[in-house]
């Protein structure tokens, strides 16, 4: 598996990193993706309460929508949202009629409703959002997505059942949260035993978080040892250089 720096992927697929509108990400996040320190964390007092954490993967999801013509997303776990609202909004600039599903357990429609008054009303019409464990939901859809995002259960066998429940249903791309490099030890997210079960040569490892947003932790990019798992058709693979 060959690992691809995010600056670097969206080259490959046609994107100048320094055109990307970082405003329009950082909006979103800042309802669905905003994260906080905890008053004992050091830098809590050194850089602030607030941080971006990984609105990276916003920023990937919406240049594939927009680069490849997508029309229809699956994911796997909305937590607050951001990359369902990515998605959305990929779609909606680009003047298409894009089919979202999202599928989540803990689905808080009072929060849904809060969005509306945050979001434009266009970006919610072609959302499905369901609320079920998503071996449940997925038995239950016939149709394939352009791309599928798996960010659900990190377990091992979570992970292994979304993997199982969408590997038919993806027509371009499929992307995985959360893999982890040897050193980076988290025993509740186990994502990257069962991604280095599957054989596909297409396998790709983006290193993502905040390499392009501010990142005060002043991280290098070998420093960084987790990174989301792309993958992708060979159709779509014509900017690579490795195949």
């Amino acid at each position: 598996m060959r690992t691809i720096g995010i600056k670097q992927k969206l080259q490959e697929i046609g994107v100048d990193p320094d055109s990307v509108v970082m405003g329009d990400f950082d909006y979103i996040g800042e309802f669905t993706a905003k994260r906080d320190r905890k008053p004992n964390d050091q830098n809590y007092k050194k850089y602030g309460c607030f941080y971006r954490s990984n609105y990276e993967r916003g920023i990937l999801i919406y240049h594939l929508i927009r680069q490849h013509n997508l029309t229809s997303f699956l994911e796997i776990g909305f937590g607050r949202g951001y990359a369902t609202f990515c998605a959305a909004r990929a779609f909606y600039d680009a003047g298409v009629i894009g089919k979202i599903t999202t599928i989540d357990p803990e689905l808080n429609e009072t929060y849904i409703k809060a969005l509306k008054t945050v979001f434009p009303e266009d970006w919610f019409r072609n959302i499905e959002f369901v609320k079920a464990r998503s071996q449940d939901a997925l038995a239950q859809i016939n149709q394939s997505y352009d791309l599928v995002y798996i960010d659900g259960d990190h377990s091992y066998e979570g992970t292994k059942l979304d993997w199982l429940g969408t590997k038919d249903k993806w027509n371009k791309f499929l992307l995985f949260d959360d893999y982890h490099l040897p050193g980076k030890d988290d025993p509740g997210i186990q994502c990257s035993q069962l991604i280095d079960e599957i054989d596909d040569w297409s396998k790709e490892l983006i290193i993502m978080d905040r390499r392009m947003f501010f990142d005060d932790r002043q991280f290098s990019d070998d420093k960084i040892n987790y990174g989301q798992v792309l993958l992708s058709k060979a159709e779509t693979n014509v900017g690579r250089n490795d195949w």
